[in-house]
Protein backbone atom coordinates (compact mmCIF):
# COMPACT_ATOMS: atom_id res chain seq x y z
CA UNK A 1 0.00 0.00 0.00
CA UNK A 2 0.75 3.33 -1.06
CA UNK A 3 0.87 6.70 1.19
CA UNK A 4 -2.72 7.65 1.89
CA UNK A 5 -4.59 10.35 0.05
CA UNK A 6 -4.19 12.86 3.01
CA UNK A 7 -0.19 12.56 2.43
CA UNK A 8 -0.35 12.90 -1.43
CA UNK A 9 -2.70 16.09 -1.21
CA UNK A 10 -0.08 17.68 1.13
CA UNK A 11 2.57 16.62 -0.66
CA UNK A 12 0.55 18.15 -4.07
CA UNK A 13 -0.20 21.77 -2.23
CA UNK A 14 3.70 21.35 -1.15
CA UNK A 15 4.68 21.31 -4.59
CA UNK A 16 2.41 23.49 -6.09
CA UNK A 17 2.78 26.54 -3.45
CA UNK A 18 5.01 28.44 -5.35
CA UNK A 19 3.90 27.95 -8.90
CA UNK A 20 0.15 28.50 -8.54
CA UNK A 21 -0.01 31.21 -11.43
CA UNK A 22 1.87 29.08 -13.96
CA UNK A 23 0.12 25.51 -12.93
CA UNK A 24 -3.50 27.71 -13.70
CA UNK A 25 -2.07 29.23 -17.07
CA UNK A 26 -0.51 26.04 -18.61
CA UNK A 27 -3.92 24.22 -17.31
CA UNK A 28 -6.07 27.19 -19.09
CA UNK A 29 -4.33 25.50 -22.35
CA UNK A 30 -5.71 22.44 -22.18
CA UNK A 31 -9.27 23.86 -21.21
CA UNK A 32 -9.03 26.50 -24.04
CA UNK A 33 -8.20 23.58 -26.62
CA UNK A 34 -11.14 21.17 -25.46
CA UNK A 35 -13.24 24.70 -25.83
CA UNK A 36 -12.30 25.37 -29.26
CA UNK A 37 -12.53 21.31 -30.03
CA UNK A 38 -15.85 20.86 -29.02
CA UNK A 39 -17.07 24.44 -30.46
CA UNK A 40 -15.69 23.53 -33.50
CA UNK A 41 -17.72 20.03 -33.79
CA UNK A 42 -20.63 22.03 -32.77
CA UNK A 43 -20.44 24.24 -36.14
CA UNK A 44 -19.41 21.14 -38.11
CA UNK A 45 -22.58 19.32 -37.21
CA UNK A 46 -24.62 22.29 -38.78
CA UNK A 47 -23.15 21.38 -42.15
CA UNK A 48 -22.42 17.76 -42.05
CA UNK A 49 -24.37 16.36 -39.45
CA UNK A 50 -23.96 14.87 -35.62
CA UNK A 51 -22.16 12.39 -36.62
CA UNK A 52 -19.77 14.46 -38.65
CA UNK A 53 -19.20 16.68 -35.60
CA UNK A 54 -19.12 13.86 -33.32
CA UNK A 55 -16.10 12.51 -35.85
CA UNK A 56 -14.17 16.12 -35.62
CA UNK A 57 -14.49 16.06 -31.76
CA UNK A 58 -12.90 13.04 -31.58
CA UNK A 59 -10.45 13.39 -34.02
CA UNK A 60 -9.42 16.82 -32.40
CA UNK A 61 -9.35 15.44 -29.28
CA UNK A 62 -6.88 12.09 -30.43
CA UNK A 63 -4.77 14.50 -32.50
CA UNK A 64 -5.10 17.54 -30.54
CA UNK A 65 -6.01 17.70 -26.85
CA UNK A 66 -4.85 14.40 -25.76
CA UNK A 67 -1.13 15.24 -26.77
CA UNK A 68 -1.58 18.37 -25.10
CA UNK A 69 -2.70 16.49 -21.82
CA UNK A 70 -0.07 14.86 -21.86
CA UNK A 71 2.54 17.71 -22.34
CA UNK A 72 0.57 19.28 -19.28
CA UNK A 73 1.26 15.97 -16.98
CA UNK A 74 4.81 16.47 -17.93
CA UNK A 75 4.55 20.09 -17.37
CA UNK A 76 3.45 19.22 -13.39
CA UNK A 77 5.79 16.81 -12.86
CA UNK A 78 8.80 18.73 -13.34
CA UNK A 79 6.88 20.84 -11.26
CA UNK A 80 7.70 17.90 -8.68
CA UNK A 81 11.41 18.31 -9.33
CA UNK A 82 11.64 22.01 -9.46
CA UNK A 83 11.96 22.58 -12.90
CA UNK A 84 10.98 26.38 -13.85
CA UNK A 85 9.45 25.40 -17.38
CA UNK A 86 7.51 27.94 -19.01
CA UNK A 87 3.75 27.06 -19.29
CA UNK A 88 3.89 27.13 -23.22
CA UNK A 89 6.01 23.32 -22.63
CA UNK A 90 2.54 22.04 -22.61
CA UNK A 91 2.91 21.82 -26.23
CA UNK A 92 5.94 19.92 -25.45
CA UNK A 93 5.08 16.63 -28.04
CA UNK A 94 3.97 19.07 -30.75
CA UNK A 95 7.93 20.25 -30.79
CA UNK A 96 9.31 17.40 -32.86
CA UNK A 97 7.78 15.05 -35.73
CA UNK A 98 9.33 11.86 -33.39
CA UNK A 99 7.72 12.68 -29.95
CA UNK A 100 4.28 13.46 -31.39
CA UNK A 101 4.53 10.29 -32.90
CA UNK A 102 5.29 8.59 -29.38
CA UNK A 103 2.33 10.58 -28.00
CA UNK A 104 -0.14 9.56 -30.29
CA UNK A 105 1.23 5.98 -29.98
CA UNK A 106 0.35 5.77 -26.00
CA UNK A 107 -2.74 7.52 -26.96
CA UNK A 108 -4.06 5.02 -29.53
CA UNK A 109 -2.87 1.84 -27.38
CA UNK A 110 -5.60 3.27 -24.66
CA UNK A 111 -8.19 4.00 -26.90
CA UNK A 112 -7.93 0.83 -28.84
CA UNK A 113 -7.91 -1.04 -25.83
CA UNK A 114 -10.93 1.00 -24.60
CA UNK A 115 -12.47 0.16 -27.75
CA UNK A 116 -11.77 -3.50 -28.02
CA UNK A 117 -12.72 -4.14 -24.33
CA UNK A 118 -16.43 -1.58 -24.81
CA UNK A 119 -16.86 -3.70 -28.10
CA UNK A 120 -16.39 -7.03 -25.83
CA UNK A 121 -18.25 -6.42 -22.83
CA UNK A 122 -21.50 -5.18 -24.54
CA UNK A 123 -21.96 -8.35 -26.79
CA UNK A 124 -24.72 -9.41 -24.52
CA UNK A 125 -26.12 -6.30 -24.00
CA UNK A 126 -26.28 -6.25 -28.23
CA UNK A 127 -27.97 -9.51 -27.88
CA UNK A 128 -30.62 -8.93 -25.41
CA UNK A 129 -31.16 -5.48 -27.60
CA UNK A 130 -31.67 -7.84 -31.00
CA UNK A 131 -33.66 -9.89 -28.52
CA UNK A 132 -36.44 -7.51 -27.33
CA UNK A 133 -36.52 -5.66 -30.48
CA UNK A 134 -39.51 -6.13 -33.44
CA UNK A 135 -36.57 -6.11 -35.98
CA UNK A 136 -35.00 -9.88 -35.22
CA UNK A 137 -38.94 -11.51 -35.12
CA UNK A 138 -39.89 -9.45 -38.18
CA UNK A 139 -37.53 -11.14 -39.96
CA UNK A 140 -38.18 -14.27 -39.17
CA UNK A 141 -41.42 -14.23 -39.56
CA UNK A 142 -42.03 -15.12 -35.28
CA UNK A 143 -44.17 -13.67 -32.93
CA UNK A 144 -42.86 -11.26 -30.95
CA UNK A 145 -42.92 -13.27 -26.89
CA UNK A 146 -44.55 -11.47 -24.55
CA UNK A 147 -41.82 -12.06 -22.39
CA UNK A 148 -39.44 -9.26 -24.39
CA UNK A 149 -41.21 -6.57 -22.58
CA UNK A 150 -38.94 -7.76 -19.23
CA UNK A 151 -35.64 -7.36 -21.46
CA UNK A 152 -35.65 -3.84 -21.28
CA UNK A 153 -34.48 -3.69 -17.36
CA UNK A 154 -31.66 -6.72 -18.39
CA UNK A 155 -29.98 -4.42 -21.13
CA UNK A 156 -29.70 -1.84 -18.66
CA UNK A 157 -28.48 -3.97 -15.75
CA UNK A 158 -25.67 -5.32 -18.76
CA UNK A 159 -24.48 -2.24 -19.86
CA UNK A 160 -24.06 -0.66 -16.04
CA UNK A 161 -21.86 -4.16 -15.38
CA UNK A 162 -19.79 -3.54 -19.00
CA UNK A 163 -19.03 -0.06 -17.76
CA UNK A 164 -17.87 -1.14 -14.55
CA UNK A 165 -16.01 -4.02 -16.11
CA UNK A 166 -14.39 -1.21 -18.85
CA UNK A 167 -13.52 0.87 -15.91
CA UNK A 168 -11.52 -1.96 -13.21
CA UNK A 169 -10.06 -3.22 -16.93
CA UNK A 170 -8.69 0.23 -18.47
CA UNK A 171 -7.53 0.92 -14.21
CA UNK A 172 -4.87 -1.71 -15.03
CA UNK A 173 -3.12 1.29 -17.04
CA UNK A 174 -4.19 4.39 -14.78
CA UNK A 175 -0.30 5.02 -14.53
CA UNK A 176 1.02 4.85 -17.69
CA UNK A 177 0.68 8.23 -18.94
CA UNK A 178 2.74 9.30 -15.93
CA UNK A 179 5.42 6.70 -16.98
CA UNK A 180 5.43 7.71 -20.16
CA UNK A 181 5.81 11.87 -19.75
CA UNK A 182 8.25 10.72 -16.56
CA UNK A 183 10.98 8.80 -18.80
CA UNK A 184 11.90 10.15 -22.41
CA UNK A 185 13.42 6.68 -23.40
CA UNK A 186 10.41 4.85 -21.97
CA UNK A 187 7.97 3.72 -25.22
CA UNK A 188 4.56 3.09 -25.10
CA UNK A 189 4.48 -0.53 -24.75
CA UNK A 190 6.71 -0.74 -21.98
CA UNK A 191 4.89 2.43 -20.22
CA UNK A 192 1.80 0.59 -20.40
CA UNK A 193 2.94 -3.28 -19.30
CA UNK A 194 4.86 -1.65 -15.85
CA UNK A 195 1.59 0.36 -15.10
CA UNK A 196 -0.43 -2.72 -15.45
CA UNK A 197 2.42 -4.64 -12.86
CA UNK A 198 2.34 -2.05 -9.88
CA UNK A 199 -0.97 -1.38 -10.24
CA UNK A 200 -1.89 -4.50 -9.03
CA UNK A 201 -1.15 -3.62 -5.90
CA UNK A 202 -1.94 0.75 -5.96
CA UNK A 203 -5.37 0.37 -7.85
CA UNK A 204 -7.41 0.66 -4.65
CA UNK A 205 -5.49 3.53 -3.08
CA UNK A 206 -6.17 5.24 -6.63
CA UNK A 207 -9.84 4.47 -5.93
CA UNK A 208 -9.86 6.00 -2.62
CA UNK A 209 -7.75 8.97 -3.99
CA UNK A 210 -10.59 9.75 -6.47
CA UNK A 211 -13.20 9.90 -4.09
CA UNK A 212 -11.48 11.76 -1.93
CA UNK A 213 -11.69 14.55 -4.80
CA UNK A 214 -15.38 13.92 -5.03
CA UNK A 215 -16.23 17.32 -3.73
CA UNK A 216 -13.60 18.90 -6.20
CA UNK A 217 -14.97 17.22 -9.50
CA UNK A 218 -18.30 18.32 -8.19
CA UNK A 219 -16.96 21.56 -8.23
CA UNK A 220 -15.08 21.69 -11.33
CA UNK A 221 -19.02 20.75 -13.26
CA UNK A 222 -19.07 24.42 -13.47
CA UNK A 223 -16.39 24.76 -15.62
CA UNK A 224 -14.82 28.29 -13.78
CA UNK A 225 -13.51 26.18 -10.70
CA UNK A 226 -11.69 24.18 -13.08
CA UNK A 227 -8.68 25.69 -13.87
CA UNK A 228 -7.82 25.73 -9.82
CA UNK A 229 -9.20 22.40 -9.45
CA UNK A 230 -7.54 20.78 -12.11
CA UNK A 231 -4.00 21.40 -11.25
CA UNK A 232 -4.37 20.13 -7.94
CA UNK A 233 -6.11 17.09 -8.80
CA UNK A 234 -3.39 16.54 -11.33
CA UNK A 235 -0.50 17.08 -9.20
CA UNK A 236 -1.92 14.81 -6.64
CA UNK A 237 -2.59 12.28 -9.82
CA UNK A 238 1.00 12.68 -10.38
CA UNK A 239 2.53 12.43 -6.75
CA UNK A 240 0.66 9.28 -6.25
CA UNK A 241 2.27 7.39 -8.92
CA UNK A 242 5.29 8.82 -7.93
CA UNK A 243 4.92 6.92 -4.53
CA UNK A 244 3.62 3.99 -6.10
CA UNK A 245 6.63 3.84 -8.19
CA UNK A 246 8.79 4.42 -5.41
CA UNK A 247 7.35 1.90 -3.33
CA UNK A 248 7.85 -0.55 -6.11
CA UNK A 249 11.01 0.05 -5.86
CA UNK A 250 11.75 -0.38 -2.87
CA UNK A 251 9.69 -3.80 -3.00
CA UNK A 252 12.06 -5.11 -5.57
CA UNK A 253 15.20 -4.20 -3.98
CA UNK A 254 14.37 -6.00 -1.04
CA UNK A 255 13.57 -8.68 -2.58
CA UNK A 256 16.96 -8.99 -4.28
CA UNK A 257 18.09 -8.50 -1.56
CA UNK A 258 16.40 -11.18 0.31
CA UNK A 259 16.99 -13.79 -2.49
CA UNK A 260 19.91 -16.39 -1.90
CA UNK A 261 21.05 -18.39 -5.02
CA UNK A 262 20.75 -22.16 -4.98
CA UNK A 263 23.08 -24.60 -6.62
CA UNK A 264 22.49 -27.79 -7.68
CA UNK A 265 24.89 -30.67 -8.62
Amino acid sequence: MVSGSQAVKVTAKAALKNNWLKAIIACSILIFTVFICYNAASVFSIVAGDIGGSILLILGTVFLTCPIALGLLRYYWRILFNAQDNPISVFYYFSDKSLYRRALGLILSLVLRAIFWGILLNIPVLIVNIMSGSFFYELTGAAIPMWTANLTNLEIFLKAVSYVLLFFIMLRYYMAPVLFVADDNMDNAEAMHMSSIISKKTSIDFIYLLFSFFGWILLSIFVVPLGFTLPYILTSYLVHVRFAVAEYNRHIELSAKNSFPSFTV
